[in-house]
């Protein structure tokens, strides 16, 4: 007699693309009035777009550290952005031996890529790290092209012959915008004359390398038109996997890493500070068979590696930060009351924030990018009826604090 055959149950393919310094309030998604999000809006309707999605970190280094290990940076000891990363945090990481997603996946036989320059620790685990940029290109823009980024993305996966995990990192929309051209000329005022204080002054110079013929205005269209560019090569990754017959076995998810300040709180385009600009940042989920919403309740990056492991049907780790999130999706059950996030940019303020209110505790509050102060020692801000946080509250006790002791 035949041995009956037994049909192997085919793994999902993961991709994480991740947008830098993505803030959802210059997507048509959550209202902005300016299309800049064509492809996101129209797989918006074949997955979940999440409204109250939080960074841990205003920065880069600790946020993507937090999404692969599901720690917060204080648990995974990545506190501050590169190059302001200290020796001893880098040395905790390390000593702590986390949990590390690519490098998980590799070993269950997912072919690991990663489209990023960042390099040290965040190669761990991966197949293939890089993003095509020679020393010659980097002299003339600090990042390749979304356009560029995404051709490689798709020639990778193509190659793959197994389950594939994929991470792309786009820098189009990290100030000052390098690839983005725009001619449009607005306002009368220029930029550099409208900023308060010198250090601001000398950050903008520096990052806009003497052009500042630019006002504000030309620099949140252009802002807008790098968002353009990135949306538009996430849609060539989508129609790629669909024409290959991948998008209904993969889970896609498109993420900021952290959002961005444009002109508010006297912060020009840069994340500094924890005010929700530089935290409330963008997330999609496809997830195959699942369906679609738009989804009200708390998530952040530390929940994005349980939520993963959950729809790949594999242990989580019990000594994560993060929550699965699918009570979330299938039930509209909170999985969490309160978010944290810690500042990347500064050297200690640390923020907890429910649906009503938010605590700011600033103990140094020295910015290392433009070497200002963005916080007062502790703020408070009334989110319901200030979602802007111009009216701080605070009056010498916060039912907040006892998050943060």
């Amino acid at each position: 007699m035949e041995e009956p055959t037994i049909k192997k149950e085919k793994k999902k393919n993961v991709v994480i693309l991740v947008v830098d310094a993505f803030r959802p309030k210059n997507l048509s998604l959550f209202g902005y009035d300016k299309k800049t999000d064509e492809n996101l809006f129209k797989i918006a309707n074949e997955g979940f777009v999440f409204k109250d999605y939080f960074s841990s970190s205003n920065s880069t280094t600790p946020a993507l550290v937090s999404i692969f290990t599901g720690l917060y940076p204080k648990n995974h000891g990545i506190m501050h952005q590169l190059p302001y990363t200290k020796q001893e945090e880098i040395d905790k990481f390390f000593q702590n031996n986390c949990f590390w997603l690519p490098e998980f996946l590799r070993e269950k036989g997912y072919t690991t890529i990663a489209i990023d320059w960042l390099g040290l620790w965040f190669k761990k685990g991966f197949d293939y790290y890089g993003d095509g940029m020679s020393f010659e290109d980097v002299k003339k823009a600090p990042f390749n092209s979304a356009e560029n980024l995404a051709e490689m993305a798709i020639s990778k996966v193509s190659e793959s012959k197994n389950p594939f995990f994929l991470f792309v990192h786009f820098w189009d929309t990290h100030f000052p915008f390098p690839h983005t051209n725009y001619e449009e000329k607005s306002g009368t005022e220029l930029a550099i004359e409208q900023i308060e204080g010198e250090n601001q002054k000398e950050y903008f110079r520096k990052r806009m390398k003497g052009n500042l013929s630019f006002t504000f205005e030309d620099l949140v269209g252009k802002y807008d038109s790098s968002i353009k560019r990135v949306d538009k090569q996430i849609g060539k990754i989508c129609d790629f996997l669909k024409e290959k017959n991948l998008w209904d076995d993969t889970i896609f998810i498109v993420l900021g890493d952290h959002g961005t300040n444009l002109t508010e709180h006297k912060t020009y385009f840069s994340s500094s500070g924890l005010y929700d600009n530089s935290i409330n940042t963008f997330l999609y989920m496809h997830l195959p068979e699942k369906g679609t919403k738009r989804i009200r309740g708390f998530v952040q990056d530390i929940d994005i590696l349980p939520t993963i492991l959950e729809n790949l049907e594999l242990e989580i780790p019990k000594n994560i930060d993060g929550k699965t999130i699918m009570p979330l999706i299938k039930k509209g059950i909170p999985v969490r009351e309160h978010i944290f996030s810690f500042d990347g940019l500064c050297e200690d303020i640390v923020c907890v924030r429910d649906f009503k209110k938010k605590l700011i505790v600033a103990k140094n509050n020295h910015c290392y990018l433009c070497k200002g102060k963005h916080h007062e020692e502790i703020e408070e801000y009334e989110i319901g009826e200030d979602p802007g946080e111009k009216k701080d509250i605070y009056s010498g006790e916060s039912e907040l604090k006892k998050f943060l002791d």
